[in-house]
Formats: C-alpha cells, structure tokens, sequence
C-alpha cells in the first residue's frame, strides 16, 4: 500500500509545474533588434545559469541529525520480530561538485559526496538482523559527472552520471565494488530567458531505495521583481524560493533520499536460506537494504561572503521504505515478489547545519 502512494506522489509532482505555465511573463526578445556590423553569423548558446537561483555549492560540510523513532523489523525464519527504538541518527554530509571544463559550448563537472547515518539504538540487547546490521552504521560514497551541453541559445542537454557505493562497511572492513549501483539522468531542455528554464526526460535512481526508472521534469523560475521562484527536478525535489534580499534566502519543499545499501554478511548476518523462510533462492551474500526517506524542509540559506554561504535546514522525515531484499533488479509496478523482509519506520524531525563555498 505504502508503494501505491509512493507512486501517487510521484505522478502528482510531475504534474505540478504545468499549472505554472500560464503564468510566465512573456519577455521582449531583443535577439530581434541585433545589428551585426560583420558580416560573420556567430552562434550564440545558452548558459545553464538562472537569475536568483539560489547559489551553486562548490564544496559543503554539513551535520545531520534526525531525533527519535522506532524501526519494526518483521520476523525472519526462526528469528522473531523486534522493535528498535532510535534515541537518533547522525553523521557528516560532505559534498564536492567541481567545473573541469567551462566555455560557451560545454560545461563539465565532476563531484562526489560522503554521507553517514549513525544510528543509535535505545535497547543494547538487539538479536534481529536488520537491527544489528543498522546499529553498525549506514555510510554512502558518490562519485558523479554533470554535463550541461548547449545547443543554441534556446535548448540544451543536460545529462548526469553517479556511482553510489553505499552499505554498511567501515574504513577496516569495506565491500566489494562490484555492489557499486549506478544512478543517470538525461534531460533536454529550454532556456526561454534568464529566469526561466525548462526540462523533460528520464532517469535511472535507487531515490526510492530499490532500481527506479522515471520521468523527470526539470523546472527553475524567478519571478521579475527576483523575489520568488522554484526550483524543481521531480520527482526528486522541489523548493518554492523567496529572497529577502541578494544574500539570504528561504526555501521550502521537499526531497526524497534513498539508495540501497549493501548489507555485509561476515557476522552471518543471515546465514542460511532456512532464515529467510518462505524466500527461498536469494542470494545471502547479495542482501540490500532499501532505505528511503522523503523529507520536508525549509531551507535557510545566508551569504557570510560572496563565496562563504550558511545553511540551516528543519524538517520532517516521512520514511518511506526500509525492507531488505537481494540483489539489484528493478521490481516494476505490479510486482508480488517478496521482500527478504519487510519492514516499518516511524517519521521523525531532523535537523541539519552546513557551510557552503560557492560558485559567485
């Protein structure tokens, strides 16, 4: 039932910006009253930058923390149900996107980012897999390209490319690469002027904890008087924006957070296909945890300089999936192949403080 909504939801804010359209301001073209003194035809392209988005992180050091909830972890062969209680979850956000390559025709970056989830568990005495296994810690190393390709000064191409290596591993004990998951997204777009662009296309995400393939609207708007804006890729994210002025700014929307994180079975963490009862044929070795969270927020944002920016996020973490399943397929809608275990996640506030060095 929970993916049916997951599914609504996202079809809802695909749709949502359509209901903006009539409401763009056309802008005078002033490409029409251009003189060339040459008689040499320059093709012009356009830039990926919009008026009063907010700023473009170069590299981001932020904390997270979530307060407390329960994880219900479902029984699993002779092991019975247990419920955790989360005292809270923490860990570092770190994050890297860096230009290598910047001229009028191509613009390439590459970036990666580290996220830990610390969890801390109120009960010491935890028996089920599932609870033992996050109680080690969920950690995520990324490694991306972005490449915005201009076409002229109207359409682009916008494509993206990320290698996720998430599990439960240590800096002593780290897993194989060839859990490593693969993340793309591939948009065509318009630029209709300096406040305003728009995109369609499709994506390959693990947002949704398991293998997704989706559309993607890409949709950022400043209104004229640069008060107001949006700032979207759905069903990913999306932010309405206001700036109170050029160096502070609020925003407030959602994203949804995911990926599948491989779960280490050195400790036996489920030893024998008899554990996974009625699940009979999965691979042990390949088990996953399919965590997904959306979350709503507002976002502060405040510029200490023109390269140093604050932020300030408060919000509320709707979980979506936590359930375990092995190996890396894609379920597709309508799928009754069960889980290794399914499980629940309470919601919960989190809390997250990070400075920023920016692009001006």
């Amino acid at each position: 039932m929970k993916k049916k909504y997951f599914w609504v939801f996202c079809v809802m804010v695909v749709c949502l910006p359509f209901q903006f359209f009539a409401q763009v301001d056309e802008e005078e073209d002033y490409s029409q009253y251009e003189k060339y003194s040459t008689g040499e035809n320059v093709k012009r392209y356009c830039t990926p930058k919009v008026v009063g988005l907010s700023p473009a992180k170069l590299v981001s050091i932020g904390y997270d923390f979530a307060l407390g909830h329960t994880i219900n972890s479902s029984s699993i062969g002779s092991i019975p149900a247990q419920e955790g209680k989360v005292n809270n979850y923490n860990g570092l956000a770190l994050n890297a996107n860096i230009p290598v390559l910047s001229n009028n025709k191509i613009l390439i970056n590459v970036g990666g980012s580290y996220v830990e989830s610390n969890y801390s568990f109120d009960n010491d005495s935890l028996y089920n897999p599932l609870l033992t296994a996050s109680g080690r810690g969920l950690n995520a190393l990324q490694l991306n390209t972005t490449i915005f390709k201009p076409l002229n000064e109207k359409n682009f191409i916008l494509a993206f490319a990320q290698g996720d290596y998430s599990g439960d591993y240590s800096a002593k004990n780290m897993q194989s690469l060839s859990f490593t998951k693969l993340t793309w997204v591939g948009v065509y777009g318009w630029k209709f002027n300096d406040r305003y662009q728009f995109g369609i296309g499709a994506t390959q995400t693990y947002r949704a904890g398991g293998k997704s393939f989706l559309p993607v609207i890409l949709y950022n708007y400043t209104s004229k008087n640069e008060k107001w804006g949006i700032e979207a890729l759905l069903p990913a994210r999306g932010h309405f924006r206001y700036a109170f002025n050029k160096r502070t700014l609020l925003l407030s929307g959602f994203e949804i957070v995911g990926s599948s994180y491989h779960l280490s079975n050195k400790d036996q963490l489920f030893p024998t296909n008899d554990a996974v009862g009625m699940n009979e044929g999965y691979d042990n070795s390949k088990i996953e945890l399919r965590r997904s969270e959306i979350r709503t927020r507002l976002d502060f944002q405040r510029a200490l300089s023109d390269f140093i920016w604050v932020g300030l996020q408060a919000g509320y973490i709707i979980n979506y999936g936590f359930n375990v399943d092995s190996g890396n397929f894609y379920r597709g809608f309508g799928s009754d192949r069960p889980f290794v275990m399914e499980n629940s996640v309470t919601s919960a506030p989190y809390f997250q403080v990070s400075i920023n060095l920016v692009s001006p």
